[in-house]
């Protein structure tokens, strides 16, 4: 049956591929596509009778159909991972998608802030109040430590080790299964461990997550934060920043640090990428527009983030 030799190729690339389950679904949902679009046009619907032309046919019609180069080349790798596994198994002699060539993509950069409006974004918080420290330390962990949103939900109580002067994180549940530990230095660190004894003192375990929901004003419900809150988080803060861009997104935070790690003495290109989780170089590359000479470096993050403490003052930021 063809349920089950995909429930097997989706075992191999769980297990001894190790993907993440995000990634096992997003690929079978591709291959079933490409089937029911087989069944449809009166091909064949299981993967070991198919052929070069039918999936040359399949990705003419996507074209069609109005699929961009970008998807039909994702469709064609989800497509390539289940014709290598059926080599591999022995159920076909030869990858027949080896000679199709994939559809250009056209490269793009990641929008980003600028470090003046990543300030406006913290303005926007309160620091007086409960929510207002979470808000502040949501953006740190994203402007400051380039995690991801998903990222942010995701950390617990014990992802922190404080050792009285900064904050490591520790990022254990990320988008590739790795693990990574990110450090922030001691202006960020007090703001989170102010943040991190609110919670305490609402009894939360090791275990527990970091950030929770709040109610209208500032009693908090204790339940975990999804990616939704975040993205109306950070369009809430950047409507009331008067941040206007052509998309307001979260993910920006973490392209603005990635580029930001550029002017910051010791950050190379493998650094960079070592620091917000790439495994491939080529990715990081796409958040960094030039890897031309930098006009002016910093010793590190504390000295090129130096107004931070100013945020809230009376003494207010350098225009």
């Amino acid at each position: 049956m063809v349920t089950d030799l995909l429930d097997r190729w989706q075992r191999h690339m769980r297990i001894l591929r190790a993907l993440s389950e995000d990634s096992c679904k997003a690929y079978r949902a591709k291959v079933d596509e490409f089937l029911s679009w087989a069944s449809e046009s009166g091909r064949p619907a299981d993967p070991r009778q198919v052929n070069r032309k039918d999936i040359e046919a399949w990705l003419e019609h996507l074209f069609y159909r109005g699929n961009s180069n970008a998807t039909r080349a994702a469709k064609t790798t989800a497509l390539q991972h289940l014709f290598r596994w059926l080599v591999y198994e022995g159920d076909v002699d030869k990858d027949i998608t080896e000679d199709i060539p994939k559809p250009k993509v056209r490269r793009t950069f990641v929008q980003k802030y600028t470090k003046g409006e990543i300030y406006r974004f913290f303005g926007q918080c309160d620091i007086t109040t409960s929510k207002g420290l979470r808000d502040v330390a949501i953006l740190i962990m994203m402007a400051f430590a380039g995690l991801r949103d998903g990222e942010v939900c995701n950390l617990a109580i014990a992802d922190l080790v404080d050792d009285g002067q900064r904050i490591d994180v520790n990022i254990v549940k990320t988008k590739k299964d790795s693990f990574r530990t990110v450090y922030l230095w001691k202006a960020p660190s007090i703001i989170v461990r102010e943040w991190l004894t609110i919670r305490l003192s609402h009894g939360a375990g090791p275990s527990d997550p970091l950030f929770v929901s709040f109610r209208k004003g500032d009693q908090c419900q204790g339940k975990s934060l999804k990616q939704s809150d975040i993205d109306h988080l950070v369009k809430a803060l950047a409507k009331q920043a008067q941040i206007r861009k052509a998309r307001i997104t979260p993910h920006m935070f973490r392209a603005t640090h990635i580029s930001d790690l550029r002017h910051i003495r010791g950050y190379d290109i493998a650094a960079i990428a070592e620091r917000v989780g790439h495994k491939q170089i080529s990715t990081t590359d796409r958040y960094i527009p030039s890897r031309g000479r930098i006009h002016r470096e910093y010793p590190s993050l504390a000295a090129y983030w130096n107004d931070f403490t100013k945020v809230w003052s009376s003494e207010g930021l350098d225009e």
